[in-house]
């Protein structure tokens, strides 16, 4: 009894957050970048009936070089590329709401082709509590000259 009455609040919850998660739809994995481009960042946020409250959201880019796999995204962050707030509004095709972001890859040295990754940090809170929630997705990508 005691356990249902713990576990199925946590449950819904971790629901409700899930019902809310954003991931990064491009570049794809593997997506090859130049170093000093400038590429588009889409973030899609799941559709749901609860909403969020927006507080900060980061892109970064950390260069992998030879270190394999990269750093952990949620201790390292790497080149800030942007700051801001999340606002995915829906688009006229169908589909979850999305917002595109563009930014430009950091100049290093490197060996070509290099490991990298595009990291997406972001902050919101949601329910009526309300519950802060800190989201970490990544894309890996390929560095080239």
């Amino acid at each position: 009894m005691k356990f249902a009455s713990f576990a199925l609040p946590l449950l819904a919850f971790a629901s409700s957050v899930a019902a809310q998660a954003t991931f990064i739809t491009l570049p794809t994995a593997g997506t090859q970048v130049s170093k000093g481009s400038n590429i588009t960042v889409q973030i899609t946020k799941k559709d749901s009936m609860m909403g969020s409250i927006e507080v900060g959201l980061v892109l970064s880019f950390q260069y992998c070089g030879t270190s394999s796999p990269c750093p952990s995204a949620t201790n390292q962050l790497g080149d800030i590329l942007y700051i801001g707030k999340l606002d995915a509004p829906f688009h006229d095709t169908p589909g979850e709401p999305y917002e595109n972001i563009t930014v430009t890859i950091p100049d290093y040295s490197f060996e070509d082709p290099a490991p990298a990754q595009i990291i997406e940090t972001r902050f919101h809170l949601i329910g009526a509590g309300p519950a802060a929630i800190l989201e970490t997705n990544t894309v890996a990508v390929q560095l080239v000259d």
